[in-house]
């Protein structure tokens, strides 16, 4: 038979013999990734209703074929790090489109182009 030594919490410091963590920062882990990935669902959800239709297909792929500079950083064409059609509206499918590299546009995030 074995016998569990508690060992400190890893986020209060409580003595526990629940693994890394006590029971009620265990629970309050579990229910800050469930808010976590629900939030990751609806964005997911509505980044298709609004980025998948003919129109946005249409301006995103002609600014990736006649990409030749990138909006953000200024570089031309990489080997690797292929074109992305940036919004200067982030979260606004009808905004304009400007042609980035795809690691330029991860860096930018969800912020407004300046």
């Amino acid at each position: 038979m074995s016998v569990k030594i508690p060992r400190p919490c890893l986020d209060c410091g409580a003595l526990t013999t629940n693994g890394n963590r006590c029971e009620k920062d265990s629970m309050a882990r579990g229910r800050e990734k469930q808010l976590r990935e629900a939030g990751s669902i609806e964005r997911q959800a509505k980044k298709k209703l609004l980025y998948k239709n003919a129109d946005y297909r249409r301006r995103s792929q002609l600014v990736r074929q006649t990409a030749t500079t990138c909006s953000l950083c200024g570089g031309g064409a990489r080997v690797g790090d292929p074109w992305t059609a940036d919004h200067v509206d982030p979260g606004n499918p009808a905004s304009e489109l400007r042609p980035a590299h795809r690691s330029c546009n991860s860096k930018k995030g969800n912020k407004r182009n300046e």
